[in-house]
């Protein structure tokens, strides 16, 4: 049996851990049409959980079709039209019919026909020198919703965050004003830098200010993570008790892709190697040793006040961070400026508030208490 633990790309089918109730209310959603704004930490599973219901959808013949916009990487109106044209071509299977139908709706638009390096498929973009990118963003959200008619939809835009890059809110109120009118599709938000878009979604000033239903991709319990793994373990002829893999689930704090990661490695260990907490602790060794240049890139990128709010963060786990006795056990002089230091941290990512502040990277916080002193 192949390994089927996977940590560096999506993971469907029985490498998919449980989230049973997400994928019913997720679909509960889309059934509904109702806008969704799903959120998490990096690496948490968004889009995997997104892509394991659509495939739930296809696998039960619901007349749904579905639609993933990977917005990562983009910076312009340009490109977001780009990305969502390319994205039509997975509801209509037969590419000239599509071309001619987009042809058609879109009057004096050129496109580049291209292959796809990844999938081999053709694919298309838009050329804009003809025509106005505000004209074309209505165009292309008028031909969703011409296919919408015939048809329920869903579409995920992934990183929904980046438009907050583009030029202004302009776009955001002129692709407001064009969803708010789609009676038939459901949207999916989806996004890993949660004050940006709590930003965009919870701000009255902004457009889209409660446009979606709010639904936070939260940890994935202890006890569910045992039984899928064990169950996977199993058709490896491989028996594993309960409190090893609970050891290794919390080593990682529940954190799906580095829980991925370290059943990956064990997969191959368990081939040679009897399963003892000593060998999850030789896999996170080794880990962090792979991992040990990339994060000392990051901490070097840090300003000196950063690197002390971090160690404020681990002394303190997160909490109590402006008392004068934990300040002082950092050598930082005010409160102010650890709140200045604590928000520049959380824009970079690097620090996470729920509840109390963690460090969002697990292997980079494990890292610092070993390297840093």
């Amino acid at each position: 049996m192949e390994n089927p633990f996977a940590y560096s790309n999506y993971v469907s089918g029985k490498s998919f851990c449980n989230r049973e109730k997400e994928q019913k209310e997720l679909l509960q959603y889309i059934k509904s049409s109702q806008n969704v704004l799903l959120y998490s930490h990096r690496r948490y599973g968004k889009s995997s959980l997104i892509f394991q219901v659509f495939e739930n959808i296809k696998k039960a013949s619901l007349k749904i079709d579905t639609i993933h916009v990977d917005l990562y990487g983009t910076t312009s109106e340009k490109d977001f039209i780009t990305r969502t044209f390319q994205g039509l071509s997975q509801i209509e299977s037969n590419f000239d019919r599509l071309l001619k139908r987009v042809t058609q709706a879109v009057k004096g638009l050129r496109f580049q026909v291209e292959v796809d390096p990844m999938t081999g498929n053709p694919t298309f973009s838009p050329s804009f020198e003809s025509v106005k990118e505000d004209a074309l963003l209505l165009d292309l959200m008028n031909v969703l919703d011409e296919y919408s008619k015939k048809k329920k939809i869903v579409v995920a835009f992934d990183e929904f965050q980046e438009i907050g890059t583009y030029t202004g809110e302009a776009f955001e109120k002129r692709l407001r004003s064009c969803i708010q009118k789609h009676k038939n599709i459901c949207y999916i938000f989806s996004g890993s830098q949660q004050h940006l878009l709590t930003e965009m979604f919870n701000t009255y000033s902004r457009a889209f200010y409660k446009q979606a239903s709010s639904f936070p991709l939260k940890k994935i319990s202890v006890d569910h993570y045992v039984s899928w793994a064990q169950g996977l373990f199993k058709e490896n002829k491989i028996l594993l008790e309960d409190v090893f893999l609970e050891y290794l689930v919390k080593k990682c704090e529940n954190h799906p892709m580095y829980v991925q990661q370290f059943l990956f490695f064990l997969w191959d260990e368990l081939k040679q190697a009897d399963p003892t907490l000593e060998l999850i602790d030789q896999i996170e060794a080794s880990i962090l040793e792979k991992k040990s240049l990339e994060y000392m890139t990051l901490w070097e990128s840090l300003t000196l006040n950063q690197k002390k709010t971090l160690k404020l963060v681990l002394l303190n786990a997160g909490k109590n961070l402006y008392s004068v006795d934990a300040l002082k056990s950092v050598d930082l002089k005010t409160a102010s400026l650890v709140t200045k230091t604590v928000s520049s941290l959380i824009k970079k990512d690097v620090l996470a508030k729920n509840g109390v502040y963690d460090i969002q990277d697990v292997l980079f916080k494990r890292w610092i208490q070993r390297v840093v002193r």
